[in-house]
């Protein structure tokens, strides 16, 4: 996550705001999530509205406690240096990274400097050590930093560009008349199309094939529902069974639970399936942890809330991140099969395709009517090798076929 949008504020400028209170949605890629208030005080200087795009760290807002004088913030371009120095020290409202935490001290080696200072000088690659701080006590603030990331910027010869022609799909369109309607870019689809570009651009792909007889597994489905709609309870699927097998693999081939990171492998201890789920506008893949450790109920459950959750925009940027592997059924829809593309950072994928019943030979050589499901697994060849996969495929088709060992992992 490098940035958020403004979904909509709770609070309006110059209403009073208490230390936990909500203050305003963040839309990332994944979810919209609420931002808290860091005090009690009164709002002030809000500075992004709905529908803005901010980067993460950016100022958005100022509280101001009870008595305190409202004064412009530092870098407000106020000339008051007093002003600047007493609007530092209060509290800031600023979009959060919510994927991964970050803290920072406020001294740089003995030069001490404000939060706000710090994460400027980061951005703008300025030297603490060569900033004087004209705070008290010479702390530095966040003017002294845009002061001396100025000074140390050549100065450019101007520069004007100018777009004349309109290229690609557009172009075409209009040249031939072809009526057509443009449909803005949305953050998740963004991000959909950059993450999977570089994972087909990146990972060396290769993918495994396999039929897979499902009678056994739709008959123990069957049964189980059976109890469970006796006791009021809710029923299976067959893809919650699905993703107990490909847990339940991942545990009896754990060199194939792994992730590339550069210069080594991540190895998995446990399995933490990622389950993608259609929602408006695009894909989520949110996980399910330690799948391998579950019973089947459980994992059903798990499904049913994290799937409702996407589709509401209530999923926390946690739902969706650590997963080890991932599944994708397309089986509902009528697919018989299709290739996945590699969800990055993990090295394995697995299609899941519709069963329908087919025509196989049994045992001697005469015909048998059976359900038989397709699957393709992907794989990244850095970590999982042919063989390898192939031994996981092979783990996984035995699950499927004999699901009774599903009962008892």
């Amino acid at each position: 996550m490098s940035s958020g949008t403004i979904a909509g504020w709770y609070k309006a400028e110059g209403e009073i705001v208490a230390q936990g209170e909500a203050l305003f949605d963040i839309e990332t890629d994944k979810a919209t999530m609420e931002v808290e208030s860091p005090g009690t005080g009164t709002l002030h200087f809000v500075s992004a509205k709905k529908g803005d795009i901010i980067p993460i760290g950016q100022t958005v807002g100022w509280i101001f406690s009870k008595g305190e004088q409202v004064v412009p913030p530092a870098g407000s371009g106020s000339k008051d240096s007093q002003f600047n120095t007493i609007a530092e020290t209060a509290p800031t409202i600023e979009i959060p990274n919510v994927e991964k935490t970050k803290t920072a001290s406020l001294n740089a080696g003995g030069k001490r400097a404000s939060p706000l200072a710090r994460r400027v000088a980061k951005k703008l690659n300025v030297d603490l050590f060569t900033v004087d701080g004209s705070g008290p006590r010479g702390r530095i603030v966040c003017a002294d930093v845009e002061t001396a990331a100025r000074s140390n910027q050549p100065s450019l010869p101007a520069k004007t560009a100018k777009i004349t022609a309109k290229t690609g799909a557009q172009k075409t369109a209009d040249d031939l008349g072809i009526a057509y309607t443009k449909v803005p870019v949305d953050r998740m689809r963004s991000v959909i199309a950059s993450r999977l570009t570089e994972s087909k651009s990146t990972i060396p792909h290769f993918h495994l094939n396999a039929d897979l007889e499902i009678d056994a597994l739709v008959t123990m489905r069957a049964q189980i529902n059976l109890v469970l709609k006796e006791s009021g309870s809710k029923t299976v699927s067959v893809n919650d069974l699905l993703i107990k097998a490909s847990a339940a693999a991942l545990k009896a081939v754990p060199q194939a639970n792994a992730s590339w990171d550069g210069d080594t492998i991540i190895k998995y201890d446990d399995a933490h399936i990622s389950v993608a789920v259609a929602i408006d506008g695009g894909l989520i893949t949110p996980v399910v942890r330690n799948a391998q450790k579950k019973d089947i109920q459980t994992i059903s459950a798990e499904i049913g809330d994290l799937a409702a959750r996407a589709k509401t925009g209530k999923l926390t940027s946690q739902d969706c991140q650590g997963g080890s592997f991932s599944i994708s059924n397309l089986g509902m829809f009528g697919v018989k099969s299709f290739t996945a593309i590699i969800n990055p950072p993990q090295s394995m994928i697995l299609a899941v395709g519709q069963g329908a019943p087919q025509f196989i030979p049994d045992n001697e050589g005469k015909p048998k009517l059976a359900n038989i499901m397709s699957v393709t697994l992907s794989c990244d060849h850095r970590v999982v090798d042919g063989a390898l996969g192939a031994i996981w495929l092979k783990k996984f088709k035995e699950l499927v076929e004999s699901p009774a060992a599903l009962l008892l992992s």
